[in-house]
């Protein structure tokens, strides 16, 4: 079990103190660096909360994909990204198909912890 306050929350914090307190008495010119650095720490909040796993939707697809039941996670992303770079799924067929719905599965987890407000303005949830 973890002290509280968490990391993530730990993050808020900071994040909370830079942009209220901080923010308004620092000059001008390094407002858009302070800004920069709340951004950062947000990512980095959404991170430490979602864990830099693989969404569990996202794992069961690979471990139904390669026929890894229970398989590593993670094993299963590099195993997936070799056979990308190999070109694997270059054709037009149901395995090339998956393969890319997997992809768009990642593409939209990554982006709800790297930039989820470019999801809600494109009309994801």
């Amino acid at each position: 079990m973890r002290d509280l306050p968490t990391g993530p929350a730990l993050l808020a914090l900071a994040r909370d103190v830079l942009l209220r307190d901080l923010l308004p008495v620092l000059p001008d010119e390094a407002a858009l660096d302070a800004r920069l650095v709340a951004s950062s720490m947000a990512i980095a909040e959404r991170e430490a909360e979602a864990s830099a796993h693989a969404p569990p939707a996202v794992a069961g697809e690979l471990e139904k994909f390669y026929d890894a039941e229970g398989g590593e996670t993670a094993s299963l992303l590099r195993r997936l990204a070799h056979d990308l770079r190999t070109g694997a799924f270059e054709r037009s067929g149901p395995q090339d198909d998956q393969a890319r719905q997997i992809l768009w599965q990642l593409t939209i987890s990554k982006l709800r912890l790297a930039n989820p407000r470019f999801l809600a303005a494109n009309g994801f949830r």
